[in-house]
């Protein structure tokens, strides 16, 4: 009877104490994983995490972003999955929280999709300019398009807002609109010069050709969905000395370089 109660006394202490390892270890994993976000780690061994980014169908505009964005949340300790979509669908995905960022997108985007804050720097600074196969085109500013018919990415805001009460054809992807380039159902196109330039190389034998002077130039964006709004810190900072230290530019060249394929 004695050995059987201290047996008794010795399995419940075994419990009790196992039971508290139990509890000691998801502490600490509850913890770590807490702490995951406040982590600076370079090494793709810490990237615990990821985050996932929305953004216009591949092009080179996209593609170059991507990198750029992914190398700023890599020093943060974030992987970064991004999600290819239509230009408007990819807004209203980040804007509905589907994912937790919005890649790029000029400035004011955020006037009408309220759940996106811009991270305060620019990434890049673009020429937006016309394509186009007709010789006589004079481009002098947005209002200069109007006697036109004009093509360009579905979800391309900037385009969408100088253009409204135009003749406008939309495409999701960059060979549509210079296929409608091609057969004439518009007269020219609009788009970054980086995007649009590549872009048009298959179609070039067809005498398309960027129209000078640009139509503008603009700025472009990060954007993060307001549930990640802890990151902005942390990321404004790491963008800030990507772009003093030259490592924005950097990535920009290297993809030009390698014709768009990921680093």
């Amino acid at each position: 009877m004695a050995m059987n109660l201290i047996q008794k006394v010795i399995i419940a202490t075994l419990l009790f104490l196992l039971a508290g390892l139990s509890f000691a270890n998801n502490e600490l994993t509850a913890d770590s994983t807490g702490d995951r976000l406040n982590l600076k780690c370079s090494e793709s061994s810490c990237l615990t995490k990821s985050i996932i980014l929305s953004t216009f169908k591949k092009y080179p505009l996209s593609l170059t972003v991507s990198e750029i964005m992914k190398s700023a949340y890599k020093k943060i300790g974030l992987a970064v999955e991004i999600h290819y979509l239509p230009g408007k669908r990819a807004l209203i995905y980040s804007n509905s929280g589907h994912s937790d960022g919005e890649l790029f997108r000029i400035e004011g985007i955020e006037n009408n999709y309220h759940n996106l804050i811009r991270i305060p720097v620019a990434l890049i600074e673009l020429e937006t300019i016309a394509f186009a196969r007709r010789n006589d085109i004079v481009i002098q500013g947005w209002p200069s398009l109007k006697p036109y018919k004009i093509g360009y990415l579905r979800g391309f805001k900037k385009a969408e807002k100088n253009t409204q009460g135009m003749k406008v054809h939309l495409a999701d992807q960059m060979s549509s609109l210079f296929k409608l380039l091609v057969n004439g159902s518009v007269d020219l196109i609009v788009e970054s010069r980086i995007g649009g330039g590549y872009s048009l190389a298959p179609y070039a034998h067809f005498g398309i050709r960027p129209i000078e002077p640009p139509i503008d130039k603009f700025k472009i964006y990060h954007y993060l969905h307001k549930s990640n709004k802890s990151l902005i810190p942390r990321l404004t900072e790491t963008l800030q000395e990507m772009k003093t230290s030259g490592d924005v530019k950097k990535i920009v060249e290297e993809m030009i370089q390698r014709k768009f394929e990921p680093l």
